[in-house]
């Protein structure tokens, strides 16, 4: 009897830990066991068929969903309470087998906890031996790479001295057919001739550079002198601009000059005429008043200054010539009358 029981506890546990792939009619000893219900459509697919669902075609298939899952619940309600009561029923045969299986369960989980720690251990030895090999090999990687680049190095620079024995031969030459007192004495000529020909590099590399400063400055001032030649081009410019501006207001002050000059000579001679003109009628009018007007009554003490005074004078002579002329006439018609008669 504690074997058929022990057998069903051990079959009993082997169907909890199994994926259902398959759901069929639940038989009564199943009634412990949680079926899941594989999906063989893949997650894209189930994203894209409810992304183009509607949300009132979801509504209805969800409240038809829910009919179908109450209905299922209330039968699965029914079916939990038959399989309460089994279970009730085998509660107490399972109880003792259980008791029995928690402690070989116990001593199964030790064993087990041993061997993992165990196989933890050996897993950790093995991963840091796993790590430092591949230490190692990349530090051997990194060395052979450096010891090629080490031999590629020293076939260069082989090949560099083997190349330069032909410049130490020239230099040798130089030292042989130098003239004495020309070095400084010491243990190696050739490095003295080597550094002579540094020193003569570093004298001429700064004569160069001072030349190329010397040509930006004479580059720069050629560049300050075209700006000034063309800056004075363009003052010499405005200046002969306003030399014809002014030169043109000149031509016409000259003419203005010239035509105020012929003005004034017309004037001038005008003016002469008048003035002589008038001195001729003023010593003729003089003349007149001395000559012809001494009949005329003057006062003593004044006499006439002035041209209005004097023909003044001139009019009162011709008035009393006037006068007598009339008077003569007349005295001379009354005895001429008589004798046509």
């Amino acid at each position: 009897m504690s074997s058929s029981l022990h057998n069903t506890k051990l079959e009993f546990d082997q169907k909890k830990n199994v994926f259902v792939t398959q759901l069929g009619e639940p038989d009564e000893e199943d009634y412990n066991v949680r079926k899941f219900p594989i999906v063989e459509e893949s997650e894209w697919a189930l994203v894209k068929d409810g992304t183009r669902t509607l949300q009132s075609t979801l509504l209805l298939q969800k409240q038809q969903e829910m009919a179908v899952v109450d209905q299922e619940l209330e039968s699965k309600r029914r079916e939990f309470a038959v399989r309460m009561e089994r279970c009730m029923n085998k509660q107490n045969e399972l109880r003792i087998e259980q008791q029995k299986i928690k402690e070989r369960v116990e001593k199964f989980d030790r064993f087990v906890r041993e061997n993992e720690v165990k196989r933890q251990r050996a897993l950790v030895k093995f991963q840091n031996e796993r790590k430092q090999q591949e230490v190692r090999e990349q530090e051997l990687a990194v060395l052979q790479e450096k010891y090629e680049k080490l031999q590629r190095r020293q076939l260069k620079l082989i090949n560099t001295i083997e190349d330069n024995r032909k410049f130490e031969r020239y230099i040798q030459q130089v030292v042989d057919i130098l003239p004495e007192g020309y070095l400084e004495l010491s243990d190696n000529m050739m490095k003295g001739v080597i550094s002579r020909y540094n020193t003569l590099e570093q004298a001429n590399a700064s004569l160069l550079q001072e030349l190329m400063q010397k040509d930006d400055s004479i580059d720069k001032a050629q560049q300050d002198l075209a700006e000034l030649n063309k800056s004075k081009t363009d003052e010499v410019l405005g200046y002969n601009s306003t030399i014809a501006a002014l030169h043109t207001k000149l031509e016409k002050c000259y003419q203005m000059t010239h035509k105020k000059e012929e003005k004034t000579v017309r004037q001038k001679i005008h003016h002469r005429n008048q003035c002589q003109l008038y001195g001729q009628l003023e010593l003729a009018i003089k003349n007149i008043v001395e000559m012809k007007c001494r009949a005329v009554k003057i006062k003593p003490g004044q006499p006439p200054h002035t041209l209005v005074e004097k023909l003044s004078i001139i009019e009162a002579y011709l008035t009393e010539r006037e006068s007598v002329f009339k008077i003569s006439q007349e005295a001379t018609t009354p005895a001429s009358s008589p004798g046509p008669a």
